[in-house]
């Protein structure tokens, strides 16, 4: 079946996490004082923030958030759209969406407040989400259904200007839905950048995050008595406080993995944290890309929030051990040996169980989405292949990707998980949800 949107220009975004009901709600309201904005289709294969609740995604629910609430879904509220007095209606209609007013429906902000602001679980950022969601779902077109490809249309898009056409499956029917530009949001695919040489006999004991998510979540997770975690991100010390509970009567010990040798979290100061929510105020293009890495390095990649390390320290089930795996492999019965490189130096690891927690490539998922054709045609446009180290550096300040040096164009395509080193650190994450809406819709 096909579906063709009316003419006005229409936003796709893959999925309805936090970005995608971000950009909708500041859609709707931009578009309630008169501002000329896409139109906003959230496109979710199983439901509304469903990342977060413990039913899929990466966490069990009961992570803590490792952002502080309060930078909610319209954070830092900033819009401008040239009128001082339309700006003040805006901010104060956004207002209504925020962290503290969907506490004080529910009657919770003073006791919030009284317990000192704590971090809520996932599942009550599930919560907040869908809360949100329910004050646009009327003006709002919600697909639930999956991606399963994505073309370029050609000549033929709408007002004869080259569009997106995506292929959806829903439970029910297939549809192609034909729109003007398109956000990807979400953490793409988990990332391995090893060997991995096992066998069937010990496939069932490695685990990426995904599949370690859906056992734990579903209570099939074993635990055996040699665990590796490969990584030393946000991913790996949710992975260590799941697993904290059961280890509390068990032998099992884990190894990090670390190619640091270390973990450490993020500092939080005001110099910090407004690179994050303000990045034009605080100068971020004024940096150089090297400092650029470094800061993003030292306060995104490879750290635990302040609430996880609070909760970290207290544990002594887990110990760190410096390198970076380099290959998996089958030890006959005595387990998985992780080939782990440190300082020129080659060690071996024997596990019962490994789980990556290496991080996501951000452009993987979108490039395995894409027709042969429509990728030789971006690759030719863009003049870089389609991954994230080559993608990053093209990130433009509405967060689309753009070959400026290019005269052939291509339909607005916006990946704020690569615009971190280009355009601020807070896009790709939840530091800074209200200013990426902004950044895309005006």
């Amino acid at each position: 079946m096909q579906f063709f949107p009316s003419s006005k220009e229409t936003l796709a975004v893959i999925g309805a996490g936090p970005k995608g009901i971000a950009v909708a709600i500041k859609s709707l309201v931009l578009r309630e004082f008169g501002i000329d904005c896409p139109q906003v289709i959230l496109i979710e294969k199983n439901e509304v923030a469903s990342h977060w609740s413990g039913n899929f995604g990466y966490t069990d629910g009961r992570m803590k958030l490792g952002t502080s609430p309060e930078k909610d879904l319209v954070y830092p509220l900033v819009t401008d759209v040239g009128d001082p007095a339309i700006n003040q209606k805006i901010r104060s209609r956004l207002m209504e969406f925020t962290w503290a007013y969907f506490l004080m429906e529910s009657g919770d902000y003073s006791d919030w407040v009284d317990r000192g602001r704590p971090a809520p679980c996932h599942s009550e950022w599930a919560n907040y989400l869908r809360w949100a969601f329910s004050r646009i779902a009327a003006q709002t077109d919600l697909i639930i259904g999956e991606v399963k490809g994505i073309s370029l249309s050609g000549d033929i898009g709408i007002d004869g200007k080259p569009s997106w056409m995506l292929d959806i499956k829903s439970k029910d029917n297939s549809r192609s839905l034909q729109v003007s530009r398109l956000l990807m949001t979400g953490p793409g695919e988990v990332r391995t950048d090893f060997e991995i040489q096992v066998g069937e006999t010990r496939a069932g004991d490695i685990y990426d995050l995904d599949s370690f998510w859906r056992q734990f979540g579903s209570n099939q997770f074993q635990l055996k008595k040699r665990i590796a975690i490969v990584g030393a991100g946000e991913n790996s010390a949710s992975l260590l406080l799941a697993l904290a509970g059961k280890l509390e009567n068990s032998s099992s010990e884990i190894t990090l993995i670390s190619p640091t040798g270390f973990i450490s979290t993020r500092a939080e100061n005001f110099y910090e944290n407004r690179f994050y929510s303000q990045p034009d105020k605080a100068g971020w293009d004024r940096l150089a890309i090297s400092d650029r890495q470094n800061f993003i390095q030292r306060t995104d990649l490879g750290v635990f929030s302040v609430q996880a390390m609070q909760l970290l320290n207290e544990q002594r089930t887990h110990q760190i051990l410096a390198g970076k795996v380099t290959k998996l492999k089958n030890n006959s019965e005595k387990g998985i040996d992780l080939e782990i490189e440190y300082n020129g130096v080659s060690n071996i690891l024997t596990a019962d169980q490994v789980i990556l927690a290496t991080g996501f490539d951000s452009a993987h998922g979108f490039r395995k989405l894409l027709s042969e054709r429509t990728r030789k045609i971006l690759e030719s446009r863009l003049g870089a292949s389609l991954d994230s180290h080559q993608l990053s550096p093209l990130v433009q300040k509405d967060l689309s990707i753009q070959n400026s040096d290019s005269e052939a164009k291509i339909p607005k395509l916006h990946l704020p998980m690569l615009a971190g080193l280009s355009q601020g650190p807070g896009f790709a994450n939840l530091s800074s949800l209200g200013l990426l809406s902004d950044r895309i819709l005006l």
